[in-house]
């Protein structure tokens, strides 16, 4: 399914509910990187890869009143709820093509938060470091491979391993991400942790959060009937005790 109309159709109105906080608790963390590191006069440009529904970019704006905001996302419908919440230079596109819409050396500041499970983090942070000016910072937020590990591991019982990592293209762990960063010459400034316990009373608990949330919904949305059938059966598994597990990255061009 594609990407765009999958958070359209099933994630984009209840994205923002968070109601475990692990989205607002990784992103805290990120933008406190941001708030400590960047300089305030010095931030003209920001670019928000994956704008979702504008929450890093509103954080952004009141930190950073002057500064100039954009954001690319394919969900025309994350895009549309961005916008009524803040002004920005919104472009409904894929992040593969964000070359076209910036010249290089254009952009201060540059946001990853929450992508990198569906791209080629490499490949995009290799294409849109270009993009940063002398001295400009590219921060990235993201959930990793030691997330949800109990999850994981019971989905490999029913799962092959090759079509979870085809399907979940997260980094396997925050030196993943600082391995990015260093392939393109960004000097890694800041590497910090978000964990949290989370729960699932029963099967329809852990399947109605995944798909709301966004955070299994690119796995399950391949599911067909019997398979998520066979996940439902399982027993002994619920209630399910397990932690999610984020890391926040800054980086800088040097001048």
């Amino acid at each position: 399914m594609n990407i765009g109309r999958l958070y359209d159709q099933s994630i984009a109105h209840t994205y923002d509910h968070d109601e475990r906080g692990l989205l607002a608790g990784a992103r805290a963390i990120g933008l406190e990187q941001i708030d400590k590191h960047v300089p305030v006069d010095q931030t003209g440009n920001v670019l928000d890869l994956a704008v979702g529904t504008g929450e890093s970019l509103v954080a952004i704006q009141n930190a950073f009143p002057a500064a100039a905001l954009n954001g690319i996302d394919l969900s025309e419908e994350m895009l549309r709820i961005a916008k009524s919440k803040l002004k920005f230079h919104a472009i409904h596109d894929d992040v593969v093509n964000t070359e076209q819409h910036f010249s290089p050396s254009s952009v201060s500041l540059i946001l990853m938060h929450f992508l990198t499970t569906f791209i080629d983090g490499e490949d995009i942070v290799s294409r849109t470091a270009k993009l940063l000016e002398p001295n400009g910072y590219y921060s990235i937020v993201s959930s990793t491979f030691q997330a949800f590990p109990r999850i994981y591991a019971l989905a490999r019982m029913v799962l092959p391993d090759e079509f979870i990592r085809d399907k979940n293209r997260a980094p396997e762990n925050a030196d993943t991400i600082v391995s990015f960063f260093k392939n393109t010459g960004l000097e890694v400034i800041a590497v910090e942790h978000f964990t949290k316990k989370v729960s699932f009373a029963h099967f329809e608990d852990f399947y109605s959060f995944g798909m709301s949330s966004g955070f299994f919904a690119h796995v399950l949305c391949h599911l067909d009937e019997s398979q998520l059938a066979g996940l439902a059966r399982m027993e002994g598994i619920f209630p399910l005790e397990d932690h999610y597990r984020a890391c926040a990255v800054l980086a800088r061009r040097s001048a």
